[in-house]
């Protein structure tokens, strides 16, 4: 019997691999190599959700940074669209290296435990992809997309009530976008650049000298 898609969210540490899913709250497993993690895995789904695979899962990895007093996390997904993704993940390690902006990224909306989450996304993902990574008891994370040549946008996206207080927080609840709604449609309908309102120039009065 197959499942819905499982998004496992899997992290390096000191001691390891250890992951986690938002489809199985409180599953944690962890092993010292992703080849061990891989052969283990379905043996801990089937003992944590009490039933028996095969279980359709898709590996995130994620990166951990600590940066100006905050922490940023990167998520890549293992899929088809990879090397797309890495592009993204490529330029995200660029914007890390200047202080000025890496600051601004690990200062952005946080999750829970107070990281801020960047998932390597492209146009074609839903917000359904994006919101099946949240932990439905409340969780945030901003889609990285490539717009430009140099340039990267960025969407938090969020689940939970209390997210839909801070200013451009994107949440299904407050938006006539649905699941199936793509990151493209979602950039085509966002005002990227706001209009700077005029200001009167005044200039002090000149003194003639004869």
């Amino acid at each position: 019997m197959t499942y819905d898609l499982i998004h496992l969210l899997v992290r390096q540490t000191s001691g390891g691999l250890y992951a986690t899913s938002p489809q199985a709250p409180g599953f944690t497993f962890g092993r010292k190599s992703l080849k061990e993690l891989r052969n283990d895995l379905e043996d801990a789904l089937s003992f944590h959700f009490d039933k028996p695979g095969p279980f359709h899962v898709l590996e995130h990895h994620e990166r951990h940074y600590v940066i100006s007093g905050g922490e940023l996390v990167t998520r890549i997904a293992n899929d088809k669209y990879k090397d797309d993704r890495e592009a993204v993940y490529a330029r995200l390690g660029e914007i890390i290296k200047d202080d000025r902006q890496a600051k601004a990224l690990a200062h952005g909306v946080t999750n829970p435990v107070g990281e801020s989450v960047y998932v390597c996304a492209l146009p074609q993902d839903t917000v359904g992809w994006l919101m099946d990574q949240l932990d439905e008891r409340g969780d945030a994370v901003s889609a990285a997309v490539l717009v430009a040549d140099k340039m990267l946008l960025t969407l938090p996206i969020a689940y939970g009530d209390s997210y839909g207080e801070i200013d451009g927080t994107f949440t299904l609840a407050e938006s006539s976008f649905n699941h199936t709604t793509t990151l493209s449609e979602i950039i085509q309908a966002t005002n990227v650049v706001t209009p700077v309102p005029l200001r009167p120039i005044t200039r002090k009065p000149t003194t003639n000298i004869p």
